[in-house]
């Protein structure tokens, strides 16, 4: 059997593809690993007539515990300024049993954020041993209303049976 040749496999550098990913590290830390296409980065450098690469690049971590996160109702938020050629960071001293999520973006002249993409949402473990029969987290409040923004309780789909010709 041959051997395959080493060279010309290389893994990239890039994938040029737009993904933010938020991922558990311990109760109090958590890393954030992303990519921004050449295409969102054109487009931003086009909107703010400036250069990409001059743009600050900015971490926002949002605390979404217990929440229908709409994008302006967390619990509290903070940015973190990262380096331009960044493409991952660490966030520490967070709190035990929260649920975050984070955005990349940048600031504008005014200081106001602009997000570029948002990651997916992560709880952190406790720091602590559950007691017996306690729920391991918290029921969101506007789960067991009717009716929240057109959503359907779930106990609906559940109750529903599928159709076999064979049952009787």
């Amino acid at each position: 059997m041959k051997a395959l040749p080493t060279a010309g496999f290389e893994v990239p550098d890039r994938y040029n593809k737009d993904i933010l990913h938020l991922m558990i590290v311990d109760a109090h830390s958590l890393y954030v690993y992303w990519e921004i296409s050449d295409r969102r980065r054109w487009l931003v450098s086009q909107h703010f007539e400036c250069d990409y690469a001059s743009m600050p690049k900015v971490i926002r971590l949002y605390d979404v515990t217990s929440l229908y996160f709409n994008g302006s109702n967390a619990h509290g938020y903070w940015d973190v300024t990262t380096t331009s050629e960044a493409n991952n960071w660490y966030l520490h001293h967070l709190g035990a049993g929260r649920t975050y999520l984070v955005d990349i973006g940048t600031y504008t002249w005014e200081r106001e954020f602009i997000p570029l993409l948002r990651s997916n949402s992560v709880v952190t473990p406790n720091d602590t041993e559950t007691k017996w029969g306690e729920p391991m987290q918290t029921v969101v409040l506007e789960a067991h209303a009717e009716r929240v923004y057109n959503r359907i309780k779930p106990y609906f789909f559940e109750n529903i049976q599928a159709y076999s010709p064979y049952v009787r």
